[in-house]
């Protein structure tokens, strides 16, 4: 096995760092912009992709369900509490 595939088998295995997880948590959605502009998220996947990130990919999916069920969770519990 030569550096080079070595290096894509170590990827594969690379965990997100605290500050990645925490963009992807509470910025789940990305803006739908009608401009060109990509957003952090998007760039983030396509090098996820580029480079063959696959724990990554699966953490930041993760953490994106994570982040919409928080502002679900926090948009009832403010719901309920306007309503009370």
């Amino acid at each position: 096995m030569n550096l080079e595939e070595e290096n894509k088998e170590k990827r594969k295995e690379i965990t997100l760092t605290t500050e990645e997880w925490l963009t992807f948590f509470f910025f789940p959605i990305d803006r739908k912009d009608t401009s060109k502009t990509t957003s952090f998220n998007e760039i983030e996947d396509q090098s996820f992709d580029k480079y063959g990130f696959d724990k990554k990919q699966k953490q930041s999916s993760d953490a994106r369900i994570y982040g919409c069920a928080f502002y679900a969770l926090l948009l009832s519990i403010i719901g309920l509490i306007l309503i009370w």
